[in-house]
């Protein structure tokens, strides 16, 4: 999805280059006998904090619209100024942009502090796209990169502006997709969890290149006033969509993830499954209907040796199946069945089976957590 957002920026800064107008003869006469600069167009800068803003962004540029066009002739030895650009919140400015100068296709901008071309922003930029980090709010300027040597050379530019907020601490989840850029320290986003049970996150940055990568993150839970930690070192993969799953309390939690200033981060809250009751001992077991479920996670914070208590009643001796499935990432848990026939176990799809010719009678099922990464599970009464 990220990639087709900048891709389609760069397409349409591509095809600007065809849509410049031509500038005539009578056009340089006119020039010549008037004022040899133009004034540079102005443009105030497009928010942009959520992913989908960003889209809608990309489909107007490739509708030309969002686009601003200068068209003036230089002075000797001037960095023409093309354009003023407002940018209104913190964040990483981004410029699509294409020029045409001396009737050349090709001309580098560069973004500066206003009225002064040697004070150049960091920034990347390849000669279609500008993309500047942890950029202030206040108003920049968009000059040649390189100075014209004679006066009343002719120059055209397009371009477009959007600036990725960086303000941390807004809440990510359903269609909520939070586009946030870096500064080069942590940034935080939250989410909330309405019933203990398995979070599905999906974190991941994109460069200025248009390369999308993994981050390593960091979940924390709100407790009172205080951030505490429960859940560290996770990434997801591409192959996954970058989701990574966590068992997580019912509260409000943040992401900690960290890229280099000026990337983007974005942030996902891709769904939740809720969560069965379960027993704590042996006594406390909770019981599973013949073909029922039940769905409960270990969560993230909790000890290696936490247990969770089910049991099965047989009515006949008969073949009888129990399914144990994971719910998330690759966990361990262990399962022991204890009752009046010992049962055996195979492999599944994303689990293992237990099975054999039981007795009738009442079958327990204790699940133990078997690592620091259990996220869930479902034991089901499949037969």
């Amino acid at each position: 999805m990220t990639g087709t957002v900048m891709v389609g920026a760069k397409t349409k800064t591509e095809s600007i280059h065809s849509k410049l107008p031509a500038i005539t003869a009578s056009q340089r006469v006119r020039a010549k006998q008037a004022k040899a600069s133009a004034a540079a167009v102005q443009l105030n800068a497009t928010n942009v904090y959520t992913l989908s803003d960003f889209d809608t962004l990309s489909n107007k540029w490739q509708a030309n619209q969002e686009m601003m066009l200068y068209q003036g002739y230089s002075d000797a030895n001037e960095y023409v100024k093309v354009g003023i650009v407002r940018v209104g919140i913190d964040g990483t400015v981004v410029i699509p942009y294409a020029t045409k100068v001396a009737g050349v296709d090709g001309g580098r901008l560069k973004l500066c502090y206003n009225g002064n071309p040697a004070m150049t922003l960091s920034q990347t930029n390849n000669g279609k796209m500008i993309w500047a980090g942890a950029v202030k709010a206040g108003t920049y300027a968009l000059y040649l990169e390189t100075a014209c040597e004679n006066a009343n050379t002719p120059v055209v530019a397009a371009f477009g502006a959007a600036v990725i907020s960086s303000q941390n601490n807004r809440t990510f989840g359903g269609n909520n997709v939070i586009a946030s850029a870096s500064t080069g320290a942590a940034t935080y986003q939250q989410f909330k969890v309405s019933k203990r049970g398995v979070a599905a996150i999906a974190v991941y940055k994109e460069n200025a290149a248009g390369n999308v990568s993994s981050v390593i993150y960091s979940v924390q839970k709100l407790s009172g006033k205080t951030w505490k930690t429960v859940a560290t070192g996770l990434a997801g993969v591409a192959k996954n969509n970058y989701v990574v799953t966590t068992g997580l309390a019912a509260g409000t939690y943040r992401v900690v993830a960290n890229a280099a200033s000026g990337e983007i981060l974005y942030f996902i809250n891709a769904n939740q499954k809720a969560s069965d009751s379960y027993g704590t001992s042996k006594k406390k077991a909770k019981e599973i209907k013949r073909k029922k479920s039940k769905k409960q996670v270990f969560l993230s914070n909790e000890s290696t040796s936490k247990t969770h208590w089910y049991k099965i009643k047989v009515k006949k001796t008969g073949m009888t199946y129990i399914d144990i499935t994971g719910l998330g990432n690759k966990s361990k848990i262990s399962v022991t069945v204890t009752g009046a026939a010992r049962l055996k176990n195979k492999t599944i799809s994303k689990g293992f089976r237990i099975y054999g010719k039981a007795k009738k009678g009442t079958y327990y099922i204790k699940i133990k957590k078997g690592s620091k990464g259990t996220s869930g599970y479902q034991v089901k009464y499949t037969k």
